[in-house]
């Protein structure tokens, strides 16, 4: 009788415990994801790997060769398609149409290179239609700008000395420009930059289509790699930071970037949204690890 009265107990007990646990349960709905939580005041968010060792001494290399003929440690240039010029690429941050959010410590990156206008300068070598035979082809150099260049990246290099060029080429040249021409120019243009002591950053183009043409990209985009390992150059692996996005990141043609209507950069969610903020906002972070970290230069 004493064992049947405490296997009783037992299972009443067992029971209790456990509806009280179903019911704690019931309290926190099942599909609830994670809060993000907001970093203390004053720390730094980054989304990109730190640059490694042989990056960063080739970037001072670089760096002090540039400077040593005549290069702004403030100034920066585009290379790049109707990716940079549809999605009006970095040009916010010079008319004052943006939000940082979390990434408050980018607006000394922010005002360093708004003071030598790079954030609204035209770029030659930046535009619809770009490709990497136009960019070092002299036939497309205006002669009333620079007489003696001997491409159009050879011009802007001489117009605006830059310590930096933000490169997202190849998307027009995996459909036109025959895959040994294309990266037989890219080689030309890396050989220029590097003897002009520029750091490149080198961006890998993303689309969400295979057909066609663009069968190719994986192999065209294999060469912007090639190029970041070559010379070891700062690289941005960005399908890696667009795919969880809505459309890939893309807009409906799906070689676009996609990028807000209002053309207000807002690192307060639209990084989540578009292709193009979360390109604005890694190269921002880009730009903030080489000053930091090759040009010594603090904020």
């Amino acid at each position: 009788m004493r064992h049947f009265r405490t296997r009783t107990l037992f299972a009443a007990l067992l029971v209790t415990v456990m509806l009280a646990m179903l019911a704690g349960a019931a309290a926190q709905p099942l599909s609830a994801a994670p809060l993000r939580q907001s970093p203390p005041q004053g720390e730094v968010v980054l989304d990109l790997p730190p640059l490694s060792d042989v990056v960063i001494a080739n970037a001072q290399r670089l760096y002090q060769a540039g400077l040593a003929q005549g290069n702004d440690p403030d100034s920066f240039i585009l290379i790049g398609d109707s990716n940079d010029a549809q999605s009006r690429f970095f040009q916010a941050f010079g008319t004052g149409r943006y939000t940082l959010g979390e990434y408050a410590y980018l607006q000394p990156v922010i005002d360093a290179y708004n003071a030598t206008g790079s954030f609204g300068a035209v770029y030659a070598t930046s535009d619809h239609g770009m490709t990497l035979s136009t960019l070092m082809d002299p036939a497309f150099v205006n002669p009333a700008l620079c007489p003696q260049a001997t491409s159009v990246l050879d011009c802007t290099l001489q117009r605006y000395q830059p310590s930096v060029a933000i490169i997202y080429m190849g998307t027009y040249d995996t459909c036109f420009t025959p895959f040994d021409v294309y990266r037989e120019n890219f080689e030309r243009a890396m050989e220029l930059l590097t003897a002009r002591g520029v750091i490149a950053i080198l961006t890998e183009y993303t689309v969400a289509l295979d057909e066609g043409c663009w069968e190719s990209t994986p192999a065209y985009t294999a060469v912007i790699r090639d190029m970041a390992a070559q010379y070891q150059m700062p690289w941005i692996e960005l399908s890696a930071h667009v795919e969880a996005l809505p459309q890939e990141g893309m807009e409906d043609d799906g070689w676009h970037l996609s990028w807000p209507d209002n053309y207000h950069t807002s690192f307060s969610g639209g990084e989540d949204l578009y292709g193009s903020t979360q390109r604005e906002l890694l190269t921002l972070q880009m730009l903030y690890l080489l000053r930091r970290d090759v040009m010594g230069i603090s904020g």
